[in-house]
């Protein structure tokens, strides 16, 4: 009987831990709902999530309001933590907290100090995301708004 209620927990855990994240996917963004009121919003913005395993890869490219292309990708820990820029643009380190299932706080960081905080609201349907971002841009100067995503 001990061994079998091992088990199950055993199993719930990995059920949980395998479950889809409500923010994978690719997500395009809506230049018409999104709105800075500090610097300026990207022209064009996407952005692919993956699971992979206890992971999350993170892919996002577009254009700058300048024109400047976005490159930037990392891995975090799906759970929250530190984790790895691959191609990070103004950025050298990336962490998260998982706020809840459907909400997921980022932090880009530069030579250790913290230059943008995002917070990501994926919607009851799945279908939108939401990120608040507030912080310094690539130029020094201050950014701060509201990206709106659409789940291609």
């Amino acid at each position: 009987m001990r061994k079998l209620k091992y088990a199950l927990t055993l199993l719930l855990s990995v059920g949980i831990l395998l479950a889809a994240s409500p923010d994978t996917g690719k997500w395009k963004m809506n230049q018409e709902k999104s709105k800075f009121t500090k610097g300026e919003a990207p022209k064009n913005e996407e952005m692919a999530i993956s699971s992979q395993g206890d992971q999350l890869q993170v892919t996002i490219v577009g254009t700058d309001a300048d024109g400047t292309p976005i490159a930037i990708s990392y891995i975090v820990p799906v759970s929250g933590g530190a984790g790895q820029m691959q191609q990070g643009g103004s950025y050298d380190g990336v962490s998260t907290k998982r706020v809840n299932d459907k909400t997921r706080d980022t932090t880009f960081t530069k030579d250790g100090n913290q230059l943008v905080a995002q917070h990501m609201v994926v919607s009851s349907d799945g279908k939108t995301m939401t990120v608040t971002v507030k912080g310094v841009g690539p130029d020094g100067k201050p950014v701060e708004g509201v990206l709106v995503f659409d789940k291609e």
